[in-house]
């Protein structure tokens, strides 16, 4: 005896859409923990001095969908550093445009000087860390990975 479809295509379709929707969801709330959690890390080392507050302040994130930005960090000013949370904003969203499909989280510190004060410094460093930590925990959570 063969299997036959009882169901309508158009509400398997539906019901399947609609469990992508919810993951969907569930993969972006997450990756903006990710990126708060990102933040904090980064914010919160002293490794360097930040005497102006601008380095600080372009550091930030962005999750975009289809290089369509859903959620993103305020870039908070830090000191006098408004034009580093500018500057770290435009950054991010420069990028965003090289990620035209899919999902993803982008982290920056937005001034042009960072990798200068990386090479010496823990800028970026413990946040990218704390990402490969939480990332597969994350991922396997939400059915991604085994």
């Amino acid at each position: 005896m063969a299997a036959r479809q009882i169901t309508p295509q158009s509400q398997v379709e539906a019901y399947l859409d609609d469990k992508l929707q919810r993951l969907e969801k569930k993969l972006i709330y997450n990756l903006n923990y990710l990126g708060e959690r990102c933040l904090i890390a980064a914010r919160d080392t002293n490794s360097y001095r930040d005497r102006t507050g601008n380095l600080r302040s372009s550091i930030g994130y962005i999750v975009a969908k289809d290089g369509l930005i859903i959620e993103s960090s305020s870039f908070q000013t830090v000191k006098q550093g408004g034009q580093g949370a500018k500057d770290g904003k435009e950054y991010a969203r420069r990028l965003v445009n090289r990620f035209p499909k899919g999902i993803v989280l982008i982290i920056v510190a937005g001034k042009e000087y960072a990798a200068y004060v990386s090479a010496r410094y823990d800028v970026l460093d413990s946040a990218e860390l704390l990402a490969e930590k939480l990332l597969p925990g994350i991922l396997k959570k939400l059915g991604f990975l085994n």
